[in-house]
């Protein structure tokens, strides 16, 4: 900062003492009765701008060793703390400088936490993928049982497709499409997609869907029922029963699987976790019913879980009715 700028900054100090000083010798000529010497008066005047030109020649290098403190602080990344200041105005800049790097700092963690986390998902999602890639190899050189190849394909899909929607969870906004759609054809849907392993495990299936629209964005409500679906099969034995239902605002996917312990149970949304089941018995990346949990809610549904260990598992998506939509 040099000198100029600084008399630009307080140029409405300087003119409010300029129009002291005329008001000053106006009042003085204009009073008969108030005699002063012309020499005296302009003493007082030359004392007084004396007076103010001394304040701003301090005050101005005062300032300008101040910024070039800061200025140096911010050339050698050097942090604010040790900078002092008497002024209001100076010690505000540095509160707000903290401030800001405190937050700077927090945004730099977060995103180090989700480069990690993201790392970490694609490290167990490679692990996993690798399964249903190589039965599939196994399968095509031995050219037989295609439908089985067919079904690891399905597979090695919805893996892909998660992943997809993982990577673009921060911006899925900028993806759906809302409008209305009929829940049970959503439903019978999904419930295509998995026969195979309907078929393959011989788990019983049992429907009970009345007619509900909602409103949605269908593809992204289907990938929720699939996942639903898929850990449904995945911890329920062969020839056990999974029951899908639609009753009036609410879909109900229920299994008679080996259910979820009630430590791990509050913690089944957390972004990771993978609980005692996906640790003993699958590789799990622990992304799934986080990802379903976080979907749901976007679309402005509620995802519930209740669980009983070696019993069920009952996952819950509750929809706001239609005709209440637009109540505000």
């Amino acid at each position: 900062m040099n000198f100029i700028s600084y008399l630009k900054d307080h140029k409405g100090l300087i003119l409010v003492y300029i129009l002291s000083l005329v008001l000053l010798l106006l009042v003085i000529l204009a009073d008969p009765l108030f005699q002063i010497h012309i020499s005296s008066l302009a003493y007082i005047i030359f004392l007084l701008s004396i007076l103010f030109i001394g304040y701003f020649i301090m005050d101005y290098y005062k300032q300008k060793a101040w910024l070039d403190k800061l200025s140096k602080t911010t050339e050698n990344d050097v942090y604010v703390h040790s900078l002092k200041s008497s002024t209001y105005a100076n010690q505000l800049i540095i509160s707000v400088l903290k401030h800001q790097r405190k937050k700077y700092l927090e945004q730099i963690d977060k995103l180090d936490d989700e480069k990690k986390e993201w790392l970490e998902y694609m490290t167990s999602w490679f692990h996993e993928i690798k399964t249903p890639i190589a039965i599939s190899r196994m399968i095509y050189e031995s050219e037989k049982d295609l439908n089985s190849l067919e079904e690891e394909m399905d597979r090695i899909e919805f893996f892909v497709e998660q992943a997809l929607y993982v990577s673009r969870l921060h911006d899925f906004h900028r993806d759906y499409l809302i409008q209305e759609v009929a829940l049970d054809l959503i439903v019978k849907e999904a419930i295509k997609m998995n026969m195979k392993s309907f078929l393959t495990k011989k788990i019983k299936l049992k429907l009970e869907l009345d007619s509900f629209n909602v409103i949605t964005d269908k593809k992204a409500l289907l990938f929720i029922i699939n996942q639903l679906l898929s850990n449904a099969l995945k911890y329920t034995k062969n020839e056990d029963k999974i029951t899908v239902s639609v009753m009036e605002n609410r879909l109900i996917i229920n299994d008679t699987g080996r259910g979820i312990s009630s430590e791990d149970l509050p913690r089944v949304f957390e972004k990771g976790f993978t609980g005692k089941n996906g640790r003993q018995h699958y590789s799990s990346t622990g992304m799934g019913l986080y990802l379903a949990k976080n979907m749901t809610e976007k679309l402005g549904h509620d995802l519930h879980i209740c669980s009983e260990l070696n019993k069920f598992t009952e996952a819950m998506i509750v929809f706001k009715k239609t005709e209440n939509l637009y109540d505000f």
